[in-house]
């Protein structure tokens, strides 16, 4: 199995409490917990490495690509399911065309660094957050179903404007998880 390293994007302010509250809802409906709550975050990319020496490389190249990434508007727009084998309930994220541009620019620069990242083209990436249905319990197909009926009618439109980027090990850990924190500025990509 490869390993694999994430890159991704935090919100804050109304777009993390809204989410944070279905996931717990989800969780505590269907007893999915088995541990910590995983943080709720948009993955941007997944890249494979090697080893220790690898991941520096990646941390460099990273802040290299971002060092022009100004700050950026994450939008959410109701709710999705992913069905099996996953069983995942999301919240859908709207691709805005600058959200398309970075997710490009970061995307591009890795595999021309050399870097093993996901096949998705910026046209092909569906953006989401993950609520329930990755970590904790392993859930039925109908109880996903059941979860999706839950959530599918709320009516959740809420953004975070996002100015940091972390780089996460697979980890819920909060100790163990974050590799290094970017810290996005004022500028054009």
């Amino acid at each position: 199995m490869e390993k694999l390293v994430y890159l991704v994007a935090i919100p804050k302010g109304s777009l993390l409490y809204c989410s944070q509250k279905i996931q717990k809802f989800l969780w505590d409906k269907y007893a999915l917990h088995q541990g910590e709550l995983p943080e709720i975050h948009l993955t941007l990319e997944a890249i494979a490495y090697k080893d220790q020496e690898e991941i520096h490389e990646i941390r460099r190249a990273i802040g290299e690509l971002l060092i022009d990434v100004r700050p950026f508007e994450m939008m959410a727009s109701g709710f999705s399911h992913i069905p099996c084998p996953y069983n995942c309930i999301t919240i859908h994220i709207v691709k805005t065309k600058e959200l398309k541009e970075i997710y490009q620019h970061i995307h591009e620069g890795l595999k021309e660094k050399g870097f093993q990242v996901r096949e998705f083209s910026s046209n092909e990436i569906i953006f989401h957050i993950s609520l329930a249905g990755i970590h904790g319990r392993q859930w039925t197909e109908e109880e996903s179903r059941a979860a999706w009926k839950d959530v599918k009618d709320f009516h959740i439109q809420n953004s975070s404007l996002v100015d940091e980027i972390q780089l996460w090990f697979p980890d819920l850990s909060a100790d163990k998880k974050v590799i290094d924190t970017f810290e996005l500025r004022e500028g054009d990509i």
